[in-house]
């Protein structure tokens, strides 16, 4: 067992997921001050953000825009030095709002991505990839504040523990629950976040040698295994990729038949529906392709009260927490998600801020009557 050396508790955050919530906290905490240890399961940053290399491009797995409205996303983008690689396309959708101006990186998202990860180890954070948290447990401290230790299984089995004062978990509630069972958290507030439901998520990138379509976003007909088509390219151009690219994107249960097939399954399926829409496209013209499956790619609905501050020191940040009391359906928007990092890092820093004042005030007293003491 590994335990991180320690010595300003007070300014340590353990962060739980590299996706942009948890990005995004961890550059703000990182310039704060603090101490940054981020865990994440997969092998590279991004979540919901990941990318890969498209011919001379890289490009998200999950169809991902900019709107003129995301104010706190574009102020990020502007800390972080990004904004001038942002470009503005008029674009075509279904339905009844028909033109819309959307944007999109020089380079794509990995460049946001790419500017967080890089301040917050210019910082002194770090980011440790491959790692599982397996336990999230309250840790005794030697003043007897409030501190959590993180408990995380390596690949190679091992484990690893990062003590923090505080904690931000960005994955789904229901996974917080599942790893959080010794945490003083009430029987009623843990049925409610496991009330959170999710629908599963899968999407198929694919690389046209021809564009289908000069719609960049269009509702698929009901009959089709997927949800929307989103034509990239007809939005914002070629580019690098060697080709036009496609994303099929849907929600389904993963009690469904079409969550445990294959991926090469899934692309025959997905692809044979797209025919029907465009029957001149033909096997042929697919030069590459890719399935991505997210197992909680979208909260059903949002809960009935704030659960964002479960515990003393301890946030969880993700999209389906962004807005409570409400009917709303959710939905899967980047600026929410950014407004509620910054709000928690806020609050962080503030009750930092604070027991170091705290603190200060009682050496002070201390000094005072260890002088009394002398006269």
């Amino acid at each position: 067992m590994t335990e991180i050396a320690d010595t300003s508790f007070d300014k340590t955050v353990c962060i739980v997921g590299s996706g942009l919530s948890g990005l995004t906290c961890g550059m703000r905490l990182a310039k704060a001050g603090f101490r940054v240890s981020i865990v994440e399961e997969l092998a590279s940053p991004g979540g919901l953000l990941a990318y890969t290399r498209i011919g001379r491009e890289y490009l998200e797995l999950l169809p991902h825009h900019l709107r003129k409205s995301d104010k706190a996303l574009l102020s990020l983008a502007r800390e972080m030095g990004v904004e001038d690689k942002i470009q503005w396309f008029d674009s075509t959708w279904s339905g009844r709002a028909s033109h819309r101006k959307v944007g999109y990186f020089d380079g794509g998202f990995s460049c946001l991505v790419s500017s967080l990860m890089q301040d917050i180890t210019d910082c002194g954070g770090h980011v440790l990839f491959s790692t599982t948290v397996a336990e999230i447990s309250e840790l005794s401290t030697e003043d007897g504040s409030k501190g959590y230790r993180t408990s995380c299984i390596l690949t190679n089995s091992t484990r690893y523990v990062i003590d923090s004062r505080y904690l931000i978990f960005t994955g789904s509630c229901r996974t917080f629950v599942n790893v959080s069972h010794g945490l003083p958290i009430p029987i009623d507030l843990r049925d409610i976040m496991m009330n959170v439901t999710y629908k599963a998520g899968l999407s198929v990138m694919m690389v046209s040698k021809k564009p289908v379509s000069e719609m960049f976003f269009q509702h698929a007909p009901d009959f089709m295994p997927f949800d929307n088509i989103i034509n990239h390219t007809a939005g914002f151009g070629e580019r690098g990729y060697g080709g036009n690219v496609i994303y099929l994107t849907g929600r389904c249960s993963t009690t469904d038949d079409l969550w445990i097939e294959s991926d090469a399954s899934i692309m025959t399926r997905y692809f044979t529906a797209l025919r029907k829409l465009y029957p001149s496209l033909r096997k042929s013209d697919i030069k590459s392709w890719r399935v991505t499956k997210t197992r909680y790619a979208l909260s059903e609905r949002y809960p009935d009260i704030d659960l964002t501050n479960p515990c003393e020191n301890l946030f969880i940040c993700t999209s389906g927490l962004t807005r409570y009391q409400t009917q709303d359906v959710p939905v899967n928007h980047m600026d929410p998600v950014v407004q509620l990092a910054g709000s928690i890092c806020s609050q962080i820093i503030a009750k930092a801020k604070e027991s170091e004042e705290q603190h200060e005030k009682e050496d002070t007293q201390t000094e005072i009557t260890d002088l009394a003491g002398l006269v």
